[in-house]
């Protein structure tokens, strides 16, 4: 590029933001699986509300949209947004640089107070551009904090859903064998009477740690509210920069306007 050509600005939008941390595997492979027979199901539920029936088709998207992110935090969009902080301050910079070099692209021949009051202007811009960077600069390490501490609590949360399940369907296992049968209900009955609770240790264990895991999962959100809370101020200076930037930039600071 020449010395006092213009570089190009680049704002395009950042693509989501991706995992920096190992997820539960079999916690992918169930997301998959379910979300395959949610399709068919729903399939299945068009072609009869075709006939008139009016069923309620099941709820589209993955087991991590409609469980793990309004729990924990879409990690992915706050990374997004990290992204987006880094591509504003790089263009800040460009920006910066443009204006410098607009300045010295004038021609010397231009003299007096007009000449004065430009030269004047683009160097406050330049400058300006360059403190918004360095406040908006700021923020980048702020959003991938959040991020970082959302994936981990996502991960939490693939994992306790696993754990749901397993034990779910281990507790199901365990209470049809003691009440298979016409008689199942009157002999667990009979069993629990004669031994006490210590007839189903294992199972009151299950349900307990079911219990505790749904427990668990209710707090999730409480955590991450609060975590961003934490956080909220070294955000709390991206709100003043459209303010900031309007006045410095737009013709309202130092210098005069055009």
């Amino acid at each position: 590029m020449a010395l006092l050509q213009a570089e190009p600005l680049d704002l395009a939008a950042p693509d989501l933001g991706g995992e920096t941390i190992e997820h539960d595997e079999e916690f992918e492979a169930l997301d998959d699986t379910l979300c395959r027979i949610r399709d068919v199901v729903n399939k299945g539920i068009d072609a009869l509300n075709h006939a008139g029936l009016g069923l309620r088709k099941l709820p589209e998207g993955s087991l991590e949209e409609l469980l793990v992110i309004p729990l924990t935090g879409d990690y992915r969009r706050i990374r997004q947004n990290a992204t987006a902080t880094g591509r504003v301050r790089d263009a800040l910079d460009v920006y910066a640089g443009n204006a410098s070099r607009l300045s010295l692209a004038t021609s010397p021949q231009w003299g007096g107070e007009a000449a004065a009051a430009f030269l004047l202007r683009l160097n406050g811009h330049a400058l300006a551009a360059r403190g918004l960077g360095l406040l908006v600069a700021e923020a980048a390490p702020a959003f991938d904090l959040v991020a970082d501490q959302c994936e981990h609590l996502a991960v939490e949360v693939e994992k306790l859903i696993m754990e749901l399940v397993e034990r779910g369907e281990h507790l199901v296992r365990k209470l049809l064998e003691r009440v298979s049968g016409p008689a199942g209900w009157a002999a667990w009955g009979a069993e629990l009477a004669l031994k006490g609770f210590d007839a189903v240790t294992d199972i009151i264990e299950d349900v307990e740690r079911i219990l505790w895991i749904i427990d668990r999962l209710l707090d999730m959100k409480g955590e991450v509210t609060s975590w961003v809370a934490e956080q909220r101020e070294r955000l709390s200076s991206l709100k003043e920069l459209v303010d900031l930037a309007h006045r410095e930039l737009a013709g309202h600071g130092g210098g005069g306007t055009w």
